[in-house]
């Protein structure tokens, strides 16, 4: 993987941002961007909804930019302001200068984009990978943190993955194809069928070249560092996690966790369950903020 992220050649990058610009215009609510620069490069950064309290930033899983969250926008950004930037090193309209090599670099970036933005602090809510990104933020950095809300989180941050994950992405990442990644689709989240632009969006980003640090299993000691107040919800059927060992784990060593496990559904936990989900997201960020305002 190369240090800095980067498209393959200049076509690619042009056929991204043409699938990333449709997709964008589907926003429900009104928003503005914002380059914030970090010592990592500059972050995009999109600014919905205004509200009383801490932010809502959001992290998507692997690869992925802030556009993904728009079909829960309307919702989100109700009573809050909600912050969805492209993750630096995936792509998207971030722009990388410096490697990112570990979880201290990954809260840096998060913290110096917090900063940017005047915010002193934030619920930071990740899904999949993304949620491994915001748990690495939180265990250097939970200070910085109202809450945490970790969705569906990557199979590597709690346990091992299972080798059937490892062999399904290997096998897609060999050859992309967009008949692949349907698949793939298809069985990591069965509720959930890509839109023709964002199966567009995803094909065009197997053409860039990542430049963040796989998940690892947190360790004991990192876990027990993560003292902001948490939430993590899993999917009963997904095909990423062993939910049960995994919220075990979660609640041995995170000292204030709360942990649900949704029957009937996968990893495509938000997307299959948005009305369920989004209201208990919110109702924990607004319970741990009166807690700790």
């Amino acid at each position: 993987m190369p240090k800095i992220g980067r498209f393959t050649s200049e076509n690619a990058e042009r056929e991204f941002f043409r699938a990333y610009d449709s997709v964008a215009a589907r926003w429900p609510v009104p928003s503005t961007n914002h380059d914030v620069e970090t010592a990592f490069g500059t972050t995009r950064v999109r600014r919905s909804g205004e509200g009383a309290g801490a932010p809502i930033v959001l992290l998507p899983g692997i690869g992925g930019n802030g556009n993904v969250w728009w079909r829960f926008m309307t919702e989100l950004a109700a009573e809050r302001t909600v912050y969805t930037p492209d993750v630096i090193g995936w792509a998207g309209r971030s722009v990388q200068t410096a490697p990112i090599r570990d979880t201290g670099d990954v809260a840096t970036w998060l913290t110096e984009l917090l900063d940017g933005l005047g915010e002193q602090r934030a619920h930071l809510v990740g899904n999949s990978l993304g949620a491994w990104l915001a748990g690495a933020v939180a265990v250097h950095r939970s200070d910085r943190l109202a809450s945490l809300t970790l969705l569906e989180p990557s199979a590597a941050t709690f346990l091992r993955p299972r080798l059937s994950l490892l062999a399904k992405l290997l096998l897609t990442g060999a050859r992309p194809t967009p008949e692949r990644l349907r698949r793939f689709n298809r069985w990591a989240m069965p509720g959930f069928e890509l839109g023709d632009d964002e199966l567009a969006v995803a094909v065009a980003a197997t053409k860039y070249r990542m430049a963040l640090p796989w998940d690892r299993p947190f360790t004991d000691g990192q876990l027990a560092a993560i003292t902001a107040p948490t939430l993590v919800l899993f999917g009963a059927e997904t095909v990423v996690n062993d939910p049960e060992a995994a919220a075990e784990r979660a609640r041995a060593h995170i000292p204030e966790v709360e942990i649900r496990i949704y029957p009937g559904i996968g990893h495509d936990l938000l997307w299959a369950g948005p009305d369920e989900v989004i209201p208990h997201l919110l109702a924990f960020a607004g319970r741990h903020e009166q807690a700790r305002a």
